[in-house]
């Protein structure tokens, strides 16, 4: 599990928001390569009492594993449905992480399967 900090501006963060955040963002670090484990993450939630209607509340995530950070951020109407939003961007990101990151092995078989169809 991740170690999350949370604050907030413009906005007082209630126990449900907290559990809810640590529920849905704390789990992420099992995406992570065991190699490049997560050492901490960051997340604000800000109320823009001037923004859109739609976009009241900005949630900023920032993932701090070895490398640069994987920050997502998003704005919505809802502070719970921007959380849900920041959890799929961070995966879709940690996703591209560990791709780059991880050592691809390769079956014998596979390779030799792969070269026979290139060569007809």
């Amino acid at each position: 599990m991740i170690a999350i900090q949370l604050s907030a501006r413009a906005y007082e963060i209630d126990d449900e928001l907290r559990k809810y955040v640590h529920k849905k963002l704390g789990r992420l670090d099992k995406y992570l390569p065991r190699t490049h484990q997560a050492t901490g993450m960051n997340v604000e939630i800000f109320r823009d009492p001037s923004g859109k209607e739609d976009n009241r509340y900005k949630v900023t995530a920032k993932v701090s594993v070895p490398g640069s950070d994987i920050v997502a951020e998003t704005a919505t109407m809802n502070p719970h449905s921007a959380v849900d939003i920041v959890e799929e961007k961070l995966l879709i990101q940690i996703r591209k992480y560990k791709d780059k990151h991880t050592t691809k092995r390769f079956r014998v078989k596979d390779l030799l399967t792969g070269s026979e169809s290139s060569e007809e």
